[in-house]
């Protein structure tokens, strides 16, 4: 299933350090995968770049729209090794993919399944699908069946799958996945938690009828969903080259909110140490689901406005912060040690002193407990509130969420 179109050996190599590169950060939990990543030959499915770059560590966008945003992207090679790792496909089994991009995942994803399994890919635009189908021809896959349609829609035959991955930002879990998920098998989504772009890659196991369950989560973030499933992000402007994302059900304040950096910054450090390796990065989810009475954001700032000092936030939670009506406390970190640093909180506006206090007290009662992974039940949209699990809840038009800790 090797294509001659580039220096094998080149290729290969190339192919081995972004293996180890996986490898280094341990992403790779079964062979499985790992030897499917040898298998496929991602510069096949990437022809208009040069070897170096269809195998770096990296995304690589392949189609933006007008604006220059990406519309479709190779997602990077590490986090399609984590999420097919949460996908666990065995041989044989009926997988489902919504988002073929360029296939190279497609392709992976019929290694993993074996000539004993089957793989369809969905892509919403033509020429996608069309690039897509030839890159998996040109590879040795064509017995994965490209379709060019809706994924929110699944797949157009109402086939029923064990595996279903999906590679693009999802804000719901559709009613065709729910019905084209077989009893017992698995779901793998990148599912956006919160209207601030909060993003989770979660493997949901369908347990009962009308009931999902994950206990995994992978911190992620993929190009957003188009077609029916498609959901826009509210972003306030505090500064140039700064905006901070927000949830539109929490009714921000937002001319309160834009004027909050023009007041002084208040620090705070909390003496709370968080190691590098720790299994620490769903903090800003946890911060997020507290029910505190506080409203969450994550701060977006640009590398110009980071240079300035205008802001500073912690870059391991992508900007993690609470804001209450015109202030806004983030959260940042200073090195502590040589293998941790230590978490402190900035805050701008009217009530800093009083924010401050509020989020120091979450922190310590997170640094409490630790929690490594979120628990996140997923229902149908007409599940009864007493029937679902203790926990924050967010509604979707389609599915009713619980997350707990």
């Amino acid at each position: 299933m090797h294509s001659t179109d580039a220096p094998a050996r080149d290729a290969q190599e190339l192919r081995e350090v972004l293996i180890a590169n996986i490898d280094s950060l341990g992403s790779f939990r079964t062979d499985r995968v790992k030897d499917a990543f040898r298998t496929v030959p991602r510069h096949v499915f990437l022809p208009d770049v040069d070897l170096e770059t269809a195998y770096a560590p990296k995304p690589v966008v392949t189609k933006r729209a007008e604006d220059g945003t990406a519309v479709s992207s190779a997602s990077s090679p590490n986090i399609v090794a984590k999420m097919l790792e949460q996908l666990s496909v065995r041989p044989g089994h009926r997988v489902l993919e919504i988002g073929a991009a360029t296939g190279i995942n497609a392709a992976l994803l019929a290694e993993l399944a074996g000539p004993s399994g089957s793989v369809v890919t969905i892509e919403l635009d033509e020429d996608l699908a069309r690039r897509a189908r030839t890159g998996l021809a040109a590879a040795g896959y064509d017995q994965v069946e490209v379709v060019c349609g809706d994924g929110a829609l699944g797949d157009p035959n109402g086939k029923v799958f064990e595996r279903i991955i999906v590679t693009a930002g999802a804000w719901d879990i559709s009613t065709a996945w729910w019905t084209q998920l077989a009893p017992g098998g698995r779901i793998v989504v990148p599912l956006r938690l919160h209207g601030s772009g909060l993003t989770r890659s979660l493997a949901f196991d369908h347990t009962d009828d009308g009931l999902m369950v994950s206990t995994n989560a992978v911190v992620c973030g993929f190009v957003p969903m188009r077609g029916a499933a498609e959901m826009g992000e509210r972003h306030v402007r505090l500064a140039d080259d700064i905006i901070l994302k927000v949830e539109a059900d929490d009714l921000p304040d937002e001319t309160a909110l834009a004027q909050a950096l023009t007041h002084p910054a208040h620090e705070q450090w909390t003496g709370i140490q968080v190691r590098h390796n720790e299994p620490a990065a769903h903090l800003d989810l946890w911060l997020a689901t507290m029910n505190s009475g506080l409203s969450f954001g994550r701060l977006s700032i640009g590398p110009c406005a980071r240079t300035l000092g205008l802001a500073d936030p912690a870059l391991r939670w992508a900007g993690a912060g609470l804001y209450d009506g015109g202030t806004l406390a983030y959260v940042t970190a200073r090195p502590a040690s040589e293998d941790a640093n230590e978490l402190g909180l900035i805050a701008h506006g009217p009530d800093s002193s009083k924010l401050l206090g509020q989020v120091n007290d979450l922190l310590r009662r997170w640094s409490q407990d630790r929690p490594e992974q979120p628990v996140v039940n997923a229902y149908r949209s007409t599940t009864p509130d007493a029937q679902l699990a203790a926990g924050v809840h967010v509604t979707r038009p389609e599915t009713r969420l619980t997350i707990g800790w």
